[in-house]
């Protein structure tokens, strides 16, 4: 054997070890990769149980499968009743995020047309799409009321969830006037999910299996093509053409 083919040869045997290195640390990273989103998975699993919203809405941002409906109604209830970041329009200004609810209710219900420590009074037009926006919206899993507001625009219930919505109407129509009615009661439909996610996604996938809406959940869906889901398919309607009030059980 020449010196140039003996020299090929322990080079082979010398650079054989570290290719199989190579490959072993590519597995490796691979089974790394693949246990760490198992365990996230787990892990938001287990913190639905628990009630874990903040985790579970932050995860679904992560991932990138906020809007992204597959045609499970469970799973895409989920996706449209839980929210996360900084709502676009006001959240910055308001300093509110939908990772941290109790201290955005905090925030939100000061402006509270009637218990408001900094009550927004509203008059005229801007009177009028209020009581036409928050007639559309109850928080049923705590409290007995319709609405929460009456006809007449008065504060139906005194509990901090409906605080908090009808607070966040009167900013948005004092502040951001532009918005729709439909587009107001979007964002408080957005909140109430975070307030109550495990009964809203009840709801929310039985409306998307049955396709009838109340108009907080077709305010969660408002512009959007559907899957079929049951009798769904198709456009989903706005939350102005649906006429019936959240129906309510339960107390505060």
């Amino acid at each position: 054997m020449s010196l140039r083919l003996l020299y090929m040869a322990n080079l082979n045997r010398l650079t054989r070890p570290r290719q199989y290195l190579a490959v072993v640390n590519i597995i490796a990273l691979t089974v790394f990769l693949f246990a760490t989103v198992t365990n996230q998975v787990v892990i938001a699993s287990t913190s639905s149980a628990l009630g874990g919203t903040r985790y579970m809405a932050k995860l679904l941002s992560l991932l990138g499968g906020g809007l992204k409906l597959s045609g499970d109604a469970a799973a895409d209830a989920m996706k449209l009743v839980l929210s996360a970041g900084v709502p676009a329009v006001y959240g910055a200004e308001m300093g509110v995020d939908f990772e941290h609810v109790q201290p955005a209710i905090d925030k939100m219900k000061i402006y509270d047309p009637t218990y408001g420590a900094q009550k927004i009074v509203l008059a005229g037009d801007d009177l009028k799409r209020y009581i036409e926006i928050a007639l559309k919206i109850s928080c049923e899993y705590c409290c007995g009321a319709k609405s929460i507001i009456r006809e007449n625009g008065e504060a139906a219930c005194g509990c901090a969830h409906s605080q908090a919505m009808r607070g966040l109407a009167a900013y948005l129509l004092k502040n951001h006037s532009q918005m729709s009615n439909d587009e107001i009661l979007r964002e408080l439909a957005r909140w109430k999910g975070m307030y109550f996610p495990k009964q809203m996604m009840q709801k929310m996938s039985g409306h998307l299996q049955s396709g009838s809406f109340t108009p907080d959940t077709a305010a969660l869906i408002m512009g959007m093509k559907l899957p079929k889901y049951g009798q769904t398919n198709g456009a989903a309607p706005l939350p102005s053409e649906i006429k019936d009030m959240p129906g309510m059980v339960g107390g505060c």
